[in-house]
C-alpha cells in the first residue's frame, strides 16, 4: 500500500509541524504518494521515458529545476532523482503524465504517485559478453534491461544471488564504476571496460507499462 504525504488535517497547532514533517518523509524505497502545492508554479521536474518505452515504469526523475517540487523539497526533500513517476492526478499513460507535468495552467495541489527504486551493486568481470539488451536514449539516465539472453556476464552474476538482487527486465544501470553515465556515453564505458561495478535501480516488480513511443538501442558487449 503507497504511503500518502499530504498536509496535515486537523492536529493541535503545538505539534502541527512534527506530525506535517514526520507524514512528508519519503521511504527508503518503495511506492508512496506525495500532494506537492503548486503556488502557480511548474513542477520543475526533468523527466526520463526510457524505462517506459518497452520495460516498465513510469516517469523518471532525472533533474529537479526551479519549480513547486523544488520548493516542496525544502521542507521534506519528499522527491528525489531516480524516483518513477507512476500516476500524475488521476492520470497514468505516459503521455498524459508529460502533459500534466509540463502544463502551464497547474492546479492548486497536484497529487503525485511514485515509486522509489532500491539500488544494488553489481560486480562483472570480462572477457565475456554482457548477456543484455538495453534501452537507452543519448541523454537517458543510464540505459534499462529490455532483455536478459539465456547465457552471459549478468545471468551468471544472477545464479549466484538472492532473488531479490538479481538483474531483471526493467532495472535501470545509472552508474559504472562509482560513475554516472548518460545512455550514449554509458554504452561506450560498457564497451571498453574490463571490470564493471554496476550500479542498478530496482523498481516495485508489479509495474509494467507500454505507454511510450521512445527510441531503443539494443546493447550487448564482449
Amino acid at each position: 500500500v503507497a504511503k500518502v504525504f499530504s498536509k496535515v488535517k486537523s492536529t493541535p497547532p503545538a505539534t502541527i509541524k512534527e506530525e506535517e514533517e514526520a507524514d512528508q518523509e519519503a521511504p527508503a524505497f518503495g511506492s508512496f504518494v506525495v500532494n506537492v502545492p503548486m503556488g502557480g508554479q511548474k513542477l520543475g521536474l526533468e523527466m526520463d521515458t526510457t524505462a517506459a518505452a518497452k520495460a516498465q515504469g513510469g516517469l523518471m526523475v532525472k533533474g529537479i529545476q526551479a519549480g513547486a517540487v523544488q520548493a516542496f523539497n525544502e521542507r521534506f526533500q519528499a522527491i528525489k532523482i531516480y524516483d518513477n513517476v507512476m500516476k500524475v492526478d488521476e492520470v497514468s499513460t505516459t503521455k498524459e503524465m508529460k502533459a500534466k507535468i509540463s502544463s502551464s495552467s497547474p492546479p492548486e495541489t497536484m497529487k503525485i504517485s511514485l515509486d522509489r527504486p532500491r539500488a544494488v551493486q553489481v560486480t562483472l568481470v570480462k572477457p565475456g559478453m554482457l548477456g543484455v539488451k538495453l534501452d537507452f536514449k543519448a541523454n537517458s539516465a543510464g540505459c534499462v534491461v529490455e532483455e536478459l539472453m539465456s547465457e552471459g556476464l549478468v545471468t551468471t552474476w544472477n545464479a549466484y544471488q538472492p532473488e531479490s538482487d538479481r538483474v531483471r527486465r526493467g532495472d535501470r544501470i545509472v552508474e559504472i564504476n562509482g560513475k554516472a553515465y548518460e545512455g550514449a556515453q554509458m554504452m561506450e564505458v560498457l564497451k571498453k571496460e574490463f571490470r564493471l561495478e554496476l550500479t542498478v535501480l530496482k523498481s516495485p516488480p508489479d509495474r509494467s507499462r507500454l505507454h511510450d513511443d521512445g527510441e531503443k538501442g539494443n546493447f550487448d558487449s564482449s
